[in-house]
Formats: C-alpha cells, structure tokens, sequence
C-alpha cells in the first residue's frame, strides 16, 4: 500500500526543502524553485565463493551516500550572491532537510502500508556540499536548470514527533 498523508498520495508538491549553514542569506526560501531533488544510500553487498562455485556467504562492505538537486539559474545566482566568494561552493557544508507538508491543513497523518501514524518522514541530508558551479543551455530551452551533485556526509531520517536523539541513519543502525 502506497504512503499518503491525510488519504492524500506524497507528492512532489507536498516537499518542503530546509537548509542550514552558516550563511544566513542561504535559506528555505531561496530553493522555492528547485525541479528536483533525489538520494540513495547503498551498502556493498558481495557474495563469497565456495567450493563448486556456489555463494557461501556474503560480505558487507562500506555504506555510500549520494544525493543531487536540480536548480533553475536564478536560484544558482543567488546562492552565488550569498556565498562569500561569490560561488556555489562557497556556501560551504551544509545539511538540508527534506519533510513532506500537509497542504489540506496542519494536522498530517502518515499511513504507510494500512497503518496511520502522526509520524512524518524527514529526511536529513547531512554534510552536503557544492563542489560545482556551471550553467547548462541548449536552443530552444523555455528553462535553464542543471543538475548538482551533494555530497552528503550521511542521510538520516526520523519521524517528525521525535528528537534530535532519535535519528537513525536510513541503512538502519542507531546513531549514538
């Protein structure tokens, strides 16, 4: 069963994008217009060899985390004119947290597969940072966006009604 708030599907016009850093001009307002955001956290996975070729068991080997955002030009230029040398990668780190509003009023409920929980996903993208600035165009382009890499440090999530102790990290282990 498919995750929805207030019997409503998560959509992209329910994400709300927070950043934190220690530029006060880069905020919440500036990435309105962000087209799109995306993270994945993978762990290695091997299988390991046995007599007859068959897997025997499995190794596990480090967690990578990856995450991009998608941002007009004028969003980039005025990242540009709030850093303080006047670049992307000027911001320096940064988190960004990444929640889901209730645009049908301020009470969500979150069911995921049946079960309703007044628990809303936030995820955080920890440690991020432009390493990047550049502009991508081509004829006949109604919009120029481009696509930049984060970098983050990690990913955590967390229900909305919890702490700041109770992060875990999105491939499972509790954070101490």
């Amino acid at each position: 069963m498919a995750t929805t708030i207030n019997n409503v599907a998560c959509s992209w016009s329910m994400i709300e994008l927070t950043p934190t850093s220690g530029v006060d001009d880069f905020n919440q307002t500036m990435l309105l217009d962000c087209t799109a955001i995306s993270w994945n956290t993978e762990r290695k996975l091997e299988n390991i060899y046995g007599i007859g070729g068959q897997p025997r068991k499995r190794g596990f080997g480090n967690v990578e985390y990856t995450a991009s955002i998608t941002l007009p030009y004028g969003t980039q230029a005025a990242i540009r004119a709030a850093s303080p040398d006047g670049t992307m990668m000027g911001i320096g780190e940064f988190n960004l947290k990444v929640n889901w509003v209730n645009e049908l009023g301020s009470d969500a409920t979150l069911n995921v597969g049946g079960a309703a929980s007044n628990a809303i996903e936030i995820v955080t993208l920890a440690g991020c940072i432009f390493t990047q600035g550049g502009m991508e165009a081509s004829q006949d382009d109604t919009s120029i966006t481009k696509e930049f890499d984060l970098h983050p440090f990690r990913i955590f999530g967390t229900a909305s009604q919890t702490g700041a102790s109770q992060w875990v990290e999105l491939y499972g282990a509790d954070v101490k």
